[in-house]
């Protein structure tokens, strides 16, 4: 059985813009979470929250190459500082450890489905590969 959603390979133009929706609603998703978090329980989480809000809003509305290498950049940083929080050498932040590699691998799929939203030999949706071009010199 073929894998579906954020985890199925990226075969067309229309593959990677589903990627890239259901990427930037994940992070949407999440800045939601960290602010309702962030108001209740830990007010640092609010500029996160604001942070992966911005970049994931600019993912979806413009398929950005910058918007995902910088939400790429963020869930790096965030799943450090997780697992820092975690080995107890820092205490600003969770400890999910799971919650940061699910940022990262998302975020890593954003990437490599804006880059082949703008990479040219990525077909379409439906069409066949096209042909070889021959090329005829002179008569």
């Amino acid at each position: 059985m073929a894998k579906t959603g954020l985890f199925s390979s990226i075969d067309s133009r229309e593959d990677a813009l589903k990627t890239v929706r259901d990427a930037s609603l994940g992070f949407l998703f999440l800045a939601g979470l960290q602010a309702v978090i962030g108001v209740a329980l830990a007010p640092a989480l609010l500029v996160d929250a604001m942070v992966l809000g911005s970049l994931g809003l600019w993912l979806k509305t413009s398929n950005s190459r910058a918007a995902a290498v910088l939400l790429l950049i963020v869930a790096v940083l965030e799943a450090v500082v997780t697992v820092l929080n975690k080995m107890k050498v820092t205490h600003s932040g969770g400890t999910n450890i799971f919650l940061g590699v699910l940022m990262v691998i998302v975020a890593v799929r954003a990437v490599e489905a804006t880059f082949k939203l703008n990479d040219r030999t990525t077909p379409q949706a439906g069409s066949a590969p096209s042909p070889a071009r021959r090329v005829i010199t002179g008569r």
